[in-house]
């Protein structure tokens, strides 16, 4: 008796399920992470939240698929019903990192929670991306991308690679490749003259911990992320490219100190 493969029914090939995939890329979601940790204290209604970022109101669609892709790469939860959206610890390590390096790991681990993502990476991990018409064709055929959402799943998967730092060992858009993360040196140790109470240390009990970091304002926050922004801006213009969309979220930024 013939064995009949899974993917086939009466002859014909089913529709494979497609993957899910946001609709926003990771620095998008991360300013609705940023709106609601900057403008809502960590935690913002439905409502509130539409206001933070320019929507009529909750019912607007990209309002709920830009919600959504935030959900997606795991950088806010909650919602639902009359709920409150709450920035996650993983947004935490992005927006107010206590080593450089832990923002860029985070960055890595919000693109790597997108099922979609990490499935592409795995498969092209060591070689060299198809062109985009390949790229696209790959979606289709082995992700179950629809035709009519190729192109943005396609655009939004290189920008968020490019966003998490994984074309920046090559300076090119052709691998997949893990970047290289420098860690910083651990916090020296308050001596005696620093701490100022004879070497007892922080707690009094001569423990000679280490300095805390000091606490970031929401300035500090907010110039970081613009930062951020501007050197992905000065990267996409070293290739040539432009981004209309990325130099206004700058200019409102800016506009916002």
């Amino acid at each position: 008796m013939k064995e009949v493969d899974a993917t086939e029914e009466t002859g014909t090939k089913r529709q494979r399920a497609e993957m899910p995939a946001p609709a926003y890329n990771l620095a998008d979601s991360i300013a609705v992470a940023n709106a609601v940790h900057d403008k809502g204290g960590g935690t913002a209604t439905a409502d509130q939240l539409a206001a933070f970022l320019d929507y009529k109101g909750t019912n607007n669609g990209a309002f709920i698929t830009r919600v959504a892709a935030a959900k997606h790469y795991k950088l806010i939860d909650g919602g639902g019903r009359g709920g409150t959206y709450r920035i996650t610890p993983l947004a935490e390590r992005i927006l107010m990192p206590v080593y450089p390096e832990s923002a860029h790991e985070a960055l890595l681990d919000a693109f790597f929670n997108v099922p979609l993502f990490k499935a592409v990476y795995d498969e092209y991990k060591g070689k060299e991306l198809p062109s985009e018409f390949g790229f696209k064709n790959m979606l289709r055929t082995r992700f179950g991308i629809t035709p009519a959402r190729l192109a943005a799943a396609y655009r939004i998967l290189m920008e968020s690679a490019d966003q998490a730092g994984l074309f920046k060992t090559r300076g090119a858009k052709t691998q997949l490749i893990m970047p290289q993360i420098t860690r910083s040196a651990a916090p020296a140790q308050v001596t005696k003259e620093e701490n100022g109470d004879g070497g007892r240390g922080g707690d009094g009990q001569g423990s000679g911990g280490a300095r805390p970091p000091a606490p970031q304002t929401q300035d500090d926050l907010r110039g970081a992320y613009v930062s951020t922004l501007i050197e992905m801006l000065r990267e996409k213009g070293k290739k040539g490219e432009s981004d209309p969309d990325l130099m206004e979220r700058i200019e409102k930024l800016l506009a916002m100190t």
